[in-house]
């Protein structure tokens, strides 16, 4: 432990939250919100594994930001199981030990997951191990069951039995994109500058003015206002718009195809990831969206996405609808099954804020108060949807040289 750490853990147990003018302190339990830049799987990835996350938050101090968002942290795996017999589920541990606090500037830190996007609370340990799901007897025991009732034989039956009821649990695994939280186990002092930059908004004020009219919400395809609320603006070229959501790892759905959609049917079904799979249309003024990015989740249920329209084929400003699919239901207003969007849609358009910030391609100028918007209500599908009624407004540039902030520390 060097010097400036020693200080530092001293000072906060006499009860101070800065050592001096030029060291910060950020105790034992701090949280730092991180994304991950690859999937992870426990028993594929080898302990001793270096792991590289970005930071989607910043630390601050007394109203100044000490360490900025978008850096990173950088640890080590210490435990990696593939799922066991009989529905043991797999774990997954690291221990990150590195922070970026600034261009070339890293520290020692102590830190442990707290949170993952995909990972229930009883699967994610206090000391931050990851687990995955148990292979529940009940759904082992289906295929038996349906063996049985297609009139196998019995010794085919009981082979077949034994071959699931012994099938291993899930492994642990963090997929590309998912956010969470690490957790600082020791306190971490952080030397700062005589600067401060105050911690909090950096946009400079926007009007509506400034901006073509904005749309309060989606169309059907008869033209009836009943679609997703307008909650993105994005002022670049169509190049920049997907140069920015390919960096964050966004990618545009399939057509909906017989191929494509049993695809996602069976990937559904078999609890796995439906990369890229197909979106449904909403319109604008009677015109289909022209593109369109999602995130997928950990199975077919679950996927983040957003929907966009340029408004004026001579204008580079384009206007977008995201939500956030977390389920599937039965919606009786379209007689079948559709996904059912998280109502809460203003974190979606947070999310992607930061996200296209992340990747050095874009920056937020400001939210807007969209005219006539709709702040409680339900989308064509019944959807339930609450927000704010703001856009985020979001200026693009092209995307030049690697992803900020790959290089690691020294």
């Amino acid at each position: 432990m060097n010097a400036l750490r020693v200080c530092a853990i001293a000072l906060l147990l006499a009860g101070a939250t800065a050592a001096g003018p030029d060291v910060v302190v950020f105790p034992a339990g701090t949280t730092l919100p991180i994304r991950f830049l690859a999937t992870i799987t426990s028993g594929q990835i080898p302990v001793g594994a270096r792991l590289r996350v970005q930071t989607m938050g910043s630390l601050v101090s007394d109203g100044c930001e000490v360490v900025p968002p978008y850096t990173q942290a950088v640890g080590v795996v210490t435990l990696s199981r593939g799922g066991r017999m009989f529905g043991g589920r797999g774990a997954l541990r690291a221990r990150f030990d590195s922070l970026e606090v600034g261009p070339h500037r890293w520290v020692a830190v102590t830190a442990v997951l707290d949170t993952l996007e995909y990972s229930s609370h009883k699967n994610l340990s206090d000391s931050g191990v990851a687990y995955g799901h148990h292979g529940s007897l009940a759904k082992r025991a289906v295929p038996v069951g349906l063996a049985s009732v297609a009139g196998a034989a019995v010794v085919p039956v009981a082979v077949l039995g034994g071959y699931w009821l012994a099938r291993p649990g899930g492994a642990a695994r963090i997929l590309a994109g998912e956010v969470g939280a690490l957790r600082l186990t020791a306190p971490l002092g952080v030397a700062v500058g005589a600067g401060c930059r105050a911690a909090g908004p950096r946009w400079a004020p926007l009007t509506t003015a400034e901006l073509p009219a904005l749309p309060a919400r989606t169309d059907t395809k008869e033209g009836k206002a009943q679609g997703d609320p307008i909650n993105l603006v994005l002022l670049g070229s169509a190049m920049d718009l997907k140069g920015a959501f390919e960096r964050a790892g966004w990618l545009s759905p399939l057509r909906g195809t017989v191929r494509t959609v049993t695809t996602e049917i069976v990937a559904g079904l078999d609890n796995q990831q439906a990369i890229a799979a197909p979106l449904s249309s909403q319109y604008l003024a009677g015109r289909r969206q022209d593109v369109a990015y999602e995130l997928a989740g950990p199975n077919a249920k679950f996927r983040h996405h957003a929907r966009f329209w340029q408004l004026d084929s001579t204008s580079p400003v384009w206007v977008g609808a995201a939500t956030n699919d977390v389920g599937v239901t039965f919606n009786p207003f379209i007689g079948r099954f559709t996904h059912r969007i998280d109502p809460a849609i203003d974190d979606e358009r947070d999310r992607i804020v930061q996200e296209l910030e992340a990747t050095g391609c874009a920056d937020l100028i400001n939210y807007l108060a969209v005219p006539g918007a709709v702040k409680q209500g339900r989308n064509h599908t019944g959807q339930r949807f609450v927000t704010d009624g703001r856009a985020a407004v979001i200026r693009l540039r092209p995307c030049e040289g690697p992803p900020t902030g790959l290089a690691g520390p020294p």
